[in-house]
């Protein structure tokens, strides 16, 4: 059977785009022979549509735009995400559910068993789980359909991870081949991982599995695509990671197979997280109706790669940068951000700050005294830059891009309503080693200063000032949030380091929780982001404890 694999760029509640998208795929795949054209998870309404589920002219909509699709599908079978009502009255009232289509009429659904609830995932807040798993006959095949999670049963080692196995469920019915609507977002090393997920199940059940993942950026999610077709001996075809396409593969016993996807080398990691960066970002601005960016160029790392990042997902027409220099910003540093304008050929202005931190100290004088200065005056020149990047953005449209990476924002070296304002931060799940790694790429390299690259990281809010002063090396700071954010080890757990240093990057982890609730929205890159896939109350008084709970009185 020769399927299509159309991955696809849905944009939540948009029905009439992605009709369009559906219909125009559709047809390409039929006339270079298609016998069935399989969608992504939710294609419909987009993934993932959350709380707009709770909205009945939402599901309507749906409805509607399944009805008006159903008779455009009048050649080849094709199988499409969608959602519906659950007909039982008791449970949620909506299933995740994929429509099977054959020559413009309907032949059934396929409503999701599994339902993730866990990291970004929250669908049994919204979805019924199905019921009996479906089977059907397409071009003269016996069909069992299973969306996204139903094929997550197992780890690489097939240690099974639910209760009810829906592909084991499928086979004992008589399914020839499984075909998976699928909305899996990609975070580093995913790619691999998903395949060998579903390389094991090839294996295990001895039939070819056609996935087909969804493509592009949906608010701090990104989908990486990755569509392919595998069987019991390997894969047999792969769409390509980060691009809307459309791949027609057929599962053949005398066909050659390549091996499943692999561990990227470093470069290949970096190279895809940048990709993943360039596509969630211009997504973010295109679905939002957001045109062009502005950024606070300080001469340092951040915002550089923020730029080269925004610039190849937007054009260099679309970015504005500006410096504010206080007075503690060298002269390095404001050169090194008109070399960078320079090189990626964006309008570059430069507001000098000196007389507004001046007038801020007189006016706040009376209250401050004799005090000496500290943090209060650093922030209140990352305030002002905020406050001028606001007035740009308000003036001119331009969205304003926070610079923040991850490791900063884990610990709160960023200051609220200061240079974390934004209405995007794209590197806020990225670590400041990987922020030099990107920095180091081919496809910036050239684009951003030598000097930019190597000299050591500063904000340059008082004199002399290095990142250092405040922070362990990065090296040592990223690891140990890798391990405790990433991994959920405790401070006794956690390798490699200083205890009294571990301990006291926890510390500032647990404390700053506050300032992440506040911050920009992140483009999520890694298996545990700040935001969505991160839960923590604010109001606790749990980390990490010694000695007994209960003490007796003195």
């Amino acid at each position: 059977m020769k399927i299509a694999l159309a991955q696809l760029n849905a944009t939540i509640g948009d029905f009439r785009g992605n009709l369009q998208r559906i219909v125009a795929a559709y047809r390409d795949a039929a006339e270079r022979g298609a016998e069935l054209v399989l969608f992504p998870e939710l294609m419909i309404p987009g993934y993932p549509p959350l709380d707009l589920l709770y909205r009945p002219e939402f599901v309507r909509d749906c409805e509607r735009a399944l009805d008006e699709l159903i008779p455009r599908l009048d050649g080849p079978a094709a199988v499409v995400g969608t959602i519906r009502p659950n007909p039982d009255p008791r449970g949620r009232p909506l299933l995740n559910s994929a429509a099977v289509v054959d020559g413009g009429s309907l032949l059934g659904f396929h409503d999701k068993v599994l339902l993730p609830t866990y990291d970004v995932f929250d669908e049994d807040r919204y979805f019924e789980p199905g019921g009996e798993v479906r089977c059907f006959s397409i071009a003269g095949e016996t069909v069992g359909v299973a969306i996204c999670e139903d094929l997550w049963t197992t780890d690489e080692t097939l240690a099974p991870r639910y209760r009810r196995d829906p592909v084991s469920e499928l086979v004992s019915a008589g399914a020839e081949r499984i075909v998976c609507p699928s909305a899996s977002p990609y975070h580093v090393r995913k790619p691999a991982h998903r395949e060998s997920i579903f390389a094991a199940q090839a294996q295990r059940h001895g039939v070819p599995i056609a996935v087909c993942n969804m493509i592009g950026g949906n608010t701090e999610l990104v989908f990486d695509g990755g569509s392919l077709s595998i069987g019991p001996g390997g894969v047999f075809d792969r769409a390509p990671l980060f691009e809307e396409t459309v791949v027609i593969t057929e599962a053949a016993r005398d066909r050659e197979v390549s091996a499943v996807r692999v561990e990227p080398t470093e470069e290949e990691r970096v190279d895809d997280l940048a990709s993943a960066l360039v596509l969630g970002l211009r997504d973010y601005f295109a679905k939002c109706g957001f045109r062009s960016a502005v950024i606070g160029l300080s001469g340092g790392i951040d915002s550089a790669v923020t730029a080269a990042v925004a610039c190849e997902a937007l054009g260099s027409e679309m970015v504005r940068g500006v410096a504010m220099p206080s007075r503690y910003s060298s002269q390095g540093s404001l050169d090194d951000a008109a070399e960078l304008a320079e090189k990626l050929g964006i309008s570059y202005s430069v507001l000098p700050i000196e007389r507004l931190f001046s007038t801020y100290l007189e006016t706040l004088s009376p209250i401050f005294g004799a005090a000496a200065h500290d943090v209060t005056e650093e922030n209140l020149q990352a305030r002002i830059r905020g406050a001028l990047l606001m007035a740009v953005s308000n003036k001119y449209g331009d969205i304003v891009l926070s610079t923040g990476n991850k490791s900063e924002l884990a610990v709160g070296y960023c200051t609220l309503y200061g240079d974390m304002c934004g209405g995007l931060c794209p590197l806020g799940d990225v670590s400041k080693s990987d922020v030099y790694a990107m920095a180091g790429l081919p496809r910036y390299r050239d684009q951003i200063p030598e000097s930019t690259r190597t000299k050591p990281p500063s904000a340059e809010l008082r004199p002399d000032q290095q990142d250092s002063d405040s922070l362990p090396p990065y090296d040592v700071l990223d690891s140990i949030l890798e391990s405790f954010v990433e991994r959920h080890m405790s401070c006794s757990e956690i390798p490699g380091a200083d205890p009294s240093v571990v301990r006291e990057v926890v510390g500032l982890v647990e404390r700053n929780e506050y300032k992440r609730r506040q911050a920009a929205p992140t483009l999520r890159v890694t298996t545990k982001a700040f935001g969505m896939g991160r839960r923590i109350p604010l109001a606790r008084r749990f980390g990490e404890s010694e000695g007994p709970f209960l003490k007796d009185d003195a």
